[in-house]
């Protein structure tokens, strides 16, 4: 089936299916060079980008230049937010929380103000054009800075346009710097009236294997809940593993942005079912489906289909997981009935 669902909570724009069409325009504002000659093809040009992310001879963070290091100006940064409105309405969506890290984008000396001003007048633009469509950014920091750079970038985010900076973020290295890193970040966020969400139990080493590292995801996920107290995660891989967690996340109402298609592509899980959804769900836990970064993973109709293929969820089980979407939304500039 077509899965129906209309909203977007764990959607990383530098690594969004949104940027492809726009690609060789953003090398081309950019004076640099792509790494590989695009094809002429939509099709072929979509897999030789897919297959630069997948190449294993190149790290993470050059592969992921090939988008952040083209999205380093205003003009730039405007452009892509206004495509990915765009792009993601055009989908049939009708809201969306775009996860980014404005750090990766100051490379031009905008500043981080600056940077998230640029974007947000790039939504401004595509809201214009698809006025049925809300999209907001969850302004996320990269993990590896220090604890007092975390807190000092949670400031500045406090200084940008709150009807559209909706969130605060934890993104990148799990395995190399835990979620307890940066509770003093997290506590600033909360003392400014954000929303927060965390990546915990995700990724916690370079060679991952569920059984081995499930404690490890376990731990980063009740640090999350426990010391940086959430309004959502992202992933929690091994919460079900945890009959105990799992009613507290149910009982605090907090939702996890599930990426399944990713963790499976990434090698993460070894298969859908080990993460438990329809236990979860009847847990009452606000569970809910997501792409991570469709650019070169699953997109969320890839994602729905694999679970459903292990799952064959009830009519039930769908609605709960559109309606828990819905319901974990952090930004209401508009009204959807």
């Amino acid at each position: 089936m077509n899965w129906p669902q209309d909203v977007l909570l764990h959607d990383h724009g530098d690594g969004s299916s949104t940027i492809l069409p726009i690609l060789p325009k953003l090398f081309e504002l950019s004076g640099k060079n792509m790494p590989f000659t695009p094809s002429q093809t939509p099709e072929i040009f979509a897999k030789q980008v897919r297959d630069w992310f997948h190449n294993p001879q190149i790290d993470i963070v050059a592969r992921f230049s090939l988008t952040t290091g083209v999205l380093q100006n205003s003009g730039a940064l405007s452009l892509f937010t206004e495509q990915y409105v765009n792009y993601r309405a055009e989908q049939g969506f009708k809201y969306a929380e775009m996860t980014i890290a404005p750090q990766y984008h100051n490379g031009s000396g905008l500043g981080i103000k600056g940077v998230v001003e640029a974007l947000i007048n790039g939504i401004k633009r595509g809201e214009k054009r698809h006025p049925e469509f809300e999209a907001n950014v969850i302004f996320s920091i990269g993990r590896e800075v220090s604890s007092k750079e975390a807190v000092k970038l949670v400031n500045l985010a406090g200084e940008c346009d709150r009807d559209y900076v909706v969130g605060i973020g934890l993104v990148c290295d799990e395995a190399s710097h835990s979620p307890e890193k940066h509770r003093a970040m997290f506590s600033r966020a909360k003392e400014l009236g954000f929303h927060t969400t965390c990546h915990a139990g995700e990724w916690v080493n370079n060679n991952p294997n569920l059984e081995r590292d499930l404690p490890i995801l376990i731990k980063n996920i009740r640090t999350a809940v426990f010391d940086l107290k959430v309004d959502r995660i992202g992933h929690a891989i091994g919460l079900a593993y945890d009959p105990e967690l799992v009613r507290i996340v149910a009982d605090r109402g907090i939702g996890i942005e599930g990426c399944p298609g990713s963790n499976y592509a990434s090698g993460l899980i070894p298969n859908t079912s080990c993460l438990k959804i329809r236990e979860l769900l009847k847990a009452g836990v606000v569970y809910s489906l997501h792409p991570d970064d469709d650019l070169f993973l699953p997109d969320l109709q890839n994602t729905f289909q694999l679970c459903d293929k292990e799952y064959q969820f009830t009519e039930k089980e769908k609605q709960k997981l559109m309606r828990n979407a819905w319901s974990a939304k952090f930004g209401n500039r508009k009204y959807f009935s």
